[in-house]
């Protein structure tokens, strides 16, 4: 293998053209497949309705510890001679490129969709990773095969689907029982901490916790879950005898938090443009090497890549490997410093594709952006999205003034997202005065909704690497008092308010008002005249019977939430990942008013009030009002939108 050493590392070789390579795929596609010594081995294929190279079968055969989940691969080292042409030149394309009309793939078509790719009822060799999982999900046994695979079925996610909820199919059982065991290898990797390959907030994360677009599959699950635990036990195995191979490293920057608690943050933020900027500055980008470091988004030890020969070289030097040491008894066939070689060509070449296709896509976006601002009378007809991007683009080719006029429009149908009222207040105007005509529906906006304020500093701060901070103060009557420091500056006039969230609101807003004013001024000039207010109990509930004391349904509430509802209320929260309830008291006549504040992504979820003679009795009773209404209203809500 020191052939291959050499060649990547000149940086001079020249990628070979297939048709040179026409003798080689000639004689592999005359070559008959004998079965040999072969087990036979069941499964069937999952993929999208484009696909065309299959690299993958599954079957499951439950036991009564558990279950044995069998991840079919084509062996296509067995088919591509080593050192040969095509071996090379898979080496120097590192991967199969999926482009938006056609694809450029690693092996010749001739090959990757019909040779090598498990198409149904033709016989294919196999490498079957067979792992034992007991009835929690965790890995007993993991061995790897020698088998051939005659795929019994060829699903599309969509047909998948179908018969998943078809019980008169011959492979709904099956497919059902896989569908239960991605469910619960899911729960496993998301209660050790794993946020990769999950749906956080809404928003969808691949492997790597690189922004996706949501499955509209159940049957993508089941893949899904399926590679990552056979690429998880495949690189567990070799860790195990300290086997180099190309393992999937990922690790995170200084500034990340741990998992758990990055998992908790993402959660709050809520919103896909503020979650993708907090991921890029947290997590590095993943690498392939022969020594093992870990995998942070997948919060385990060991990963690797070996599901996909067809269209990863990475997988195919895997395969290399794993068959000469684990079936074959024989020594690994790449040494160490040739493993490091080509790991660091795959990341090389890996990058620099990105970095090529980032660049054609933003010269895309950006003559999209161009024609549409040369054109105005196409701007009304733009999509919420559109309008978005180009509002986002406009500033690196101009400035945001033509979209002045559709952008007001948009403002007063409420339809903006809170990334382009960011660009809004933020963007550069070549006419100041556009930015005054958007100026009063934007506060109106914001006065409607006072979140918002806070989420555009959020994007605000993201973007710029930098942090929105607070003079906090409390009033003479108690109450909080807030200004917003930002970019150096923040308002004379504080926000007050009795609770401290919505100050804290308030007050960005004032700090947004004061940056489309103009109006900002340094921090040491703030007033704290304000301060000195009237005693809060002159503007709260002066009468207990203000409060509706109205007898409550116990009916479908636990005994432990009747018995405990203070602590009841943290547990369900907890496990809804919300924030811990607020409790406010203020002392009304001989009697205690508490008011409980429950927030989902820093709007207030639910509000409840309640009157007692103590403040723990006052608590335990808006408590329990809570849980009411979560029971009632809100769980199937959160949990709907989660999923």
């Amino acid at each position: 293998m020191g052939l291959i050493n050499s060649q990547l590392a000149n940086s001079e070789l020249v990628m070979i053209s297939f048709p040179i390579l026409r003798s080689e795929i000639d004689n592999l596609l005359e070559e008959p497949l004998t079965m040999g010594e072969r087990d036979s081995v069941l499964g069937f294929t999952i993929d999208s309705e484009t696909s065309k190279d299959l690299d993958d079968a599954l079957w499951i055969e439950p036991n009564p510890a558990g279950v044995v989940i069998s991840v079919h691969i084509a062996d296509v080292t067995a088919l591509i001679p080593i050192e040969s042409q095509l071996e090379k030149q898979a080496l120097l394309r590192v991967e199969t490129r999926y482009l938006a009309s056609h694809n450029k793939p690693m092996f010749p078509r001739e090959l990757s969709e019909d040779k090598l790719s498990l198409l149904e009822n033709q016989p294919r060799w196999t490498i079957t990773i067979r792992i034992t999982l007991d009835e929690s999900a965790n890995i007993k046994e993991t061995e790897l095969l020698s088998t051939h695979l005659t795929s019994l079925k060829r699903f599309s996610y969509e047909t998948a689907d179908r018969t998943l909820n078809d019980p008169s199919q011959p492979l709904f059982q099956v497919l059902r029982y896989c569908e239960l065991w991605a469910q619960k290898l899911a729960w496993k990797r998301q209660n050790r901490g794993a946020f990769g390959q999950s749906t956080i907030a809404g928003v969808t994360l691949d492997e790597e916790g690189k922004l996706i677009e949501p499955p509209l599959y159940h049957s993508q699950q089941i893949i899904q879950e399926f590679m990552v635990l056979a690429n998880t036990a495949v690189a567990r195995l070799a860790e195990e005898h300290q086997l180099p191979i190309l393992y999937r490293n990922h690790t995170a920057s200084a500034i990340a938090p741990e998992s758990k608690l990055l998992i908790e943050t993402l959660t709050t933020l809520g919103m896909p443009e503020l979650v993708r900027q907090k991921l890029q500055s947290w997590l590095n980008p993943a690498t392939y090497s022969p020594a093992v470091i870990g995998h942070f988004a997948l919060c385990l030890p060991a990963y690797t890549h070996f599901t996909s020969p067809i269209r990863r070289v990475a997988d195919y030097v895997n395969h290399r490997i794993l068959k000469a040491v684990f079936i074959e008894e024989k020594q690994s066939p790449y040494p160490v410093e040739e493993l490091t070689a080509i790991a660091q060509h795959i990341n090389e070449k890996r990058q620099e594709v990105k970095e090529k296709r980032d660049e054609h896509f933003r010269e895309q976006r950006l003559v999209k952006t161009v024609n549409v601002l040369n054109k105005k009378d196409t701007i009304p007809g733009l999509s919420d999205k559109e309008f978005s991007q180009i509002l986002k683009d406009s500033l690196k080719v101009a400035k945001i003034d033509k979209l002045v006029p559709e952008a007001k429009k948009r403002l007063e149908n409420r339809t903006l997202k809170p990334s382009d009222l960011y660009y809004l207040v933020f963007g550069d105007y070549q006419n100041p005065d556009n930015r005054t005509l958007i100026k009063d529906e934007l506060l109106n906006y914001l006065e409607e909704q006072p979140a918002l304020a806070t989420q555009i500093l959020q994007i605000a701060s993201t973007i710029g690497q930098t942090t929105v901070d607070y003079i906090e103060k409390t009033t003479a009557s108690g109450q909080f008092a807030f200004w917003t420091v930002f970019e150096g500056k923040t308002t004379s006039k504080p926000s007050i308010a009795s609770n401290k969230q919505t100050a804290k609101h308030q007050s960005n807003r004032y700090w947004l008002q004061g940056k489309l004013e103009e109006t900002l001024d340094n921090p040491t000039h703030i007033d704290e005249r304000e301060l000195d207010d009237q005693p809060i109990e002159e503007t709260v509930i002066a009468n207990p019977s203000m409060v509706t004391e109205e007898p409550l349904d116990l009916s479908n509430l636990p005994s432990e939430a009747i018995n405990n509802p203070i602590a009841y209320l943290h547990t369900t929260l907890q496990r809804l990942k919300l924030k811990k309830p607020a409790y406010m008291y203020n002392q009304v006549n001989t009697q205690w008013h508490c008011c409980c504040q429950v927030q989902w992504l820093d709007e207030i979820l639910i509000e409840t009030e309640a009157l007692g003679q103590t403040k723990k009795e006052g608590k335990a009773e808006a408590s329990l009002k809570a849980i009411i209404a979560l029971e009632n209203d809100v769980i199937e809500a959160i949990e709907d939108a989660e999923n």
